[in-house]
């Protein structure tokens, strides 16, 4: 008997889009699949599309919350979930038909290695969907630290790429390794370090299985909301060499400052000029922080 894959997808008023993404697990070529939908709360129109798929071949399972998060959504549906395997999935991405049988045919099905899988993403500028391009631009490997791999640059690329909608992890190791409730960014991030600090090992499925939709309409991912005082409070929940660290402060949070319109342009200059004061410049990598510096006080200048 083949193990059951439990597929989770917090969801709330983006029927379109999670249709697309059901259909896309419905195409596996890996057929012991469930979904597990936690609607993240009031949604009529998401619960009444559902119930199309009442009794079909795929089980669609459903969860209401009131209103939780996409964090504490992702712990429920785990929760829920009947299946050995969790792959995780927003509601706006999609996966290739033969990811799941990929990335198991990956995964040694040994009880005792604590493992997990990504894949890369197939993905494209927002402003044009036919220009696609495959991400993360260098394959995992033991040479750097997770955070190092997410955060770091080898010349204008970020070196790694790791999004929910990639992973395929053992359902034990999420009930032992939560989403941590309440986070309003970086769930994806927070995870992946947790389980890296956990000893879980991960594996990297080079090939792109998922496809990454940069922005559903006029709405813009959780992931691309700019809040970057939350981003600068968070990375001291986490841990992180410093060269990490301090990639993840001209890349992230600066950033987010050179593109907060909340602020006077003379304030944007002054908080960015306070965290360039608190990077460790050296010479291995003061070329990469060096541009990353520049382009994001660039950024100040653009409207």
């Amino acid at each position: 008997m083949r193990d059951l894959v439990s597929v989770i997808i917090p969801t709330r008023n983006r029927v379109r889009a999670l249709e697309q993404a059901i259909k896309s697990v419905f195409k596996q070529t890996y057929t012991s699949i469930e979904i597990c939908v936690v609607i993240d709360g009031e949604d009529d129109e998401t619960k009444q599309m559902l119930e199309k798929y009442s009794g079909g071949e795929i089980d669609v399972r459903i969860y209401q919350t009131k209103g939780v998060g996409g964090a504490t959504a992702r712990n429920i549906g785990v929760q829920m979930a009947r299946g050995k395997w969790i792959a995780l999935l927003d509601d706006d991405d999609e996966f290739l038909p033969d990811k799941i049988e990929q990335q198991l045919a990956l995964l040694d099905d040994n009880p005792n290695v604590r493992h997990l899988s990504f894949t890369s993403v197939l993905t494209y500028p927002a402003e044009n969907k036919k220009k696609t391009f495959i991400l993360p631009a260098t394959s995992w490997n033991d040479k750097y630290t997770v955070g190092e791999y997410l955060f770091c640059r080898h010349r204008r690329k970020t070196l790694g790429f790791i999004q929910t909608s990639t992973l395929l992890i053992p359902r034990k190791l999420l009930l032992e390794v939560r989403f941590t409730d309440g986070l309003k960014k970086h769930q994806d991030w927070d995870l992946i370090l947790r389980m890296e600090q956990a000893g879980i090992k991960i594996k990297h499925l080079n090939s792109a299985k998922t496809i990454y939709h940069k922005q559903i309409s006029n709405e813009k991912r959780t992931g691309q909301q700019n809040i970057w005082r939350f981003s600068e409070e968070w990375i001291d929940t986490v841990v992180l060499s410093r060269q990490a660290r301090d990639s993840f402060l001209l890349s992230i949070v600066i950033r987010g400052i050179a593109t907060d319109r909340s602020l006077s342009m003379r304030e944007r200059q002054r908080e960015i000029m306070a965290r360039i004061g608190q990077v460790k410049w050296n010479w291995r990598n003061i070329g990469n922080y060096f541009y990353m510096a520049c382009i994001n006080m660039i950024r100040i200048y653009i409207k």
